[in-house]
């Protein structure tokens, strides 16, 4: 350790070495966060990405069978009665279409009202 021979004649070699070890170890964060943060949020990003389709398809098959049950619970009614099914068929489906329709738009409405009302007050609200 020839190189730090004249820092000896001021600082305790023990106390040189406490404190040399410990700036490698920040200048090792400072470097390697960097590094770190862009390899978190690419995993991150990855495993959002996966879940999201996981989600999807999940949803997109229990819409399916939601319907699909749906189909046949208003099918197996209009078979109760005898003359008139096709029409009583058609009825229901339209029925249901019509409800899910305005289930959607009443979400539609209560998201678009929440939005302005955060607007709204948006400017009281202090950081």
């Amino acid at each position: 350790m020839a190189a730090f021979d004249e820092i000896f004649d001021y600082v305790d070699r023990d106390t040189f070495f406490q404190y040399f070890r410990l700036f490698l170890v920040v200048c090792t964060y400072l470097i390697f966060r960097k590094y770190y943060s862009a390899w978190a949020v690419k995993k991150q990003t990855q495993t959002q990405y996966a879940q999201d389709e996981r989600e999807l398809a999940e949803k997109s098959e229990r819409e399916a069978r939601e319907k699909k049950e749906t189909i046949e619970k208003l099918e197996g009614e209009a078979q109760e009665f005898g003359w008139g099914k096709k029409t009583r068929k058609n009825v229901k489906l339209t029925e249901a279409v019509l409800q899910e329709y305005a289930a959607e738009q009443r979400q539609r409405k209560q998201t678009a009202y929440d939005a302005q009302e955060d607007a709204d007050i948006e400017d009281l609200l202090e950081d």
